[in-house]
């Protein structure tokens, strides 16, 4: 869409509420966009394939959701275990949140005394895909004593991560940080 920018400013805001002030996100909804919805037909597929090819059998679909719930929970724990230990064994980073596996999501923000971007970048020369800034979330990370504008790195990873990707992973932090 193109609008002149006097009108843009008028224009009430449709994103979030800290985007207000950057004409190019106010008339950006902060909802999926369509592609996050045609991709939710895969998803079902690829569900379906992880329970057949663990359970062999078909229940009601809310055992069937408990069983893959429980299946992908017991493999990110795993993965972050490893994870985790290492950074405890650190003094120089942070971890925002719980510092064990269990009741926490397999995403780990991490305070350092570089900036967020800036890791992100470096953590990039070694093949490691990060990403560093405040996630839509200064007021929180703020609450936690992190300058918004420092902001923190983050380290993101699902079930399908390899053991393999986590030790790739903590060698580049070692070189990094």
């Amino acid at each position: 869409m193109i609008i002149r920018p006097d009108l843009a400013k008028r224009a009430e805001n449709q994103g979030h509420a800290f985007n207000a002030g950057e004409i190019h996100k106010r008339l950006t909804p902060a909802g999926p966009d369509h592609a996050q919805i045609a991709a939710l037909a895969g998803i079902a597929d690829y569900l379906d394939s992880i329970y057949y090819s663990h359970f062999h059998s078909n229940v009601a679909p809310d055992r069937r959701d408990r069983a893959l719930h429980d299946l992908f929970r017991s493999q990110e724990v795993a993965l972050m275990r490893p994870l985790l230990d290492y950074l405890r064994g650190r003094n120089d980073v942070r971890i925002l949140g719980p510092d064990r596996p269990e009741g926490r999501a397999p995403t780990i923000a991490l305070h350092h005394a570089r900036p967020g971007e800036e890791l992100a970048h470096d953590l990039a020369t070694h093949r490691i895909m990060a990403g560093g800034g405040d996630f839509y979330a200064p007021r929180a990370i703020e609450a936690m004593g992190v300058d918004p504008a420092h902001g923190v790195l983050r380290l993101s990873f699902l079930h399908y991560t390899a053991p393999t990707e986590i030790d790739q992973l903590i060698e580049a932090l070692d070189r990094v940080l």
